[in-house]
């Protein structure tokens, strides 16, 4: 009897090995260098053979500060004081292996932050009385950020191997150059039958390297050595300009 319970319980830690989700990120550092416009990552994992995907991409809740613009006699558009945002990340991306509404339940959704929905429904807006705003303005955040590259949704696009080796998924991210220097969080969840039942996470750091990170520290702590470097840096980017249509010109 011990040996079949023993037999019993190995079956039974094997099946849940098979089950683990596990999240890896392809690079897990990307450097800002001289020349950088974004990058390719690929996000991939292992997963139960029946389980749905989604991968989501953020940071930590924070603030945002925008400028408020209403137009004026139908006319002119003014500005029109501050609104802060509370609570919503810096970047926001999401991939799934299906539609998020047919494959997770609204509660599940609004609990995991799954869609701009449920961003909202944890989101704060106030302007700067510190009253709240209307809903629209958070729409016109969405907005704003979806055409600075920051904040996507794209379902149906976490792809799905099953082998002999293991049950494996993947996606590729065209990450923005606009996504500033961060540690981003990348998420992993396991989905069946409409709940989440299973998560995985890691991270992939975004920092500038190089001259950049040297030249970005000296406008912090040197910020009048920066700009001489900067005047002089002007004036040899000039100089060659100069040189290549003198060139062009003397050859006509």
């Amino acid at each position: 009897m011990i040996i079949a319970c023993a037999l019993g319980l190995s079956a039974l830690l094997q099946t849940v090995s098979v089950g683990a989700l596990t999240a890896e990120v392809q690079p897990a550092r990307i450097p800002i260098t001289f020349g950088y416009h974004g990058a390719t990552l690929t996000v991939s994992g292992e997963s139960a053979p029946t389980d749905d995907i989604v991968v989501k991409i953020s940071t930590e809740p924070t603030d945002t500060h925008m400028k408020r613009k209403t137009k004026v006699g139908g006319v002119v558009w003014m500005k029109k004081g501050d609104i802060e945002f509370k609570g919503l990340p810096l970047a926001y991306m999401l991939y799934s292996t299906a539609d998020l509404g047919r494959i997770l339940e609204p509660a599940d959704l609004n609990a995991s932050g799954l869609g701009y929905e449920a961003l909202g429904a944890k989101a704060t807006m106030e302007d700067e009385e510190g009253k709240a705003v209307d809903h629209y303005w958070f729409d016109e955040f969405i907005k704003l950020k979806e055409k600075e590259c920051l904040y996507s949704i794209h379902e149906g696009t976490v792809v799905r191997r099953h082998g002999a080796t293991g049950n494996q998924f993947q996606v590729v991210v065209d990450w923005p150059f606009q996504a500033q220097p961060h540690n981003y969080i990348v998420e992993v969840l396991a989905v069946r039958d409409g709940h989440v039942v299973e998560r995985a996470s890691t991270r992939v750091l975004v920092e500038q390297a190089g001259l950049v990170a040297t030249l970005s520290g000296m406008a912090t702590k040197h910020a009048g050595l920066y700009g001489l470097m900067a005047v002089i840096v002007a004036l040899v980017a000039g100089l060659g300009v100069g040189a290549v249509f003198k060139k062009g010109g003397g050859s006509h």
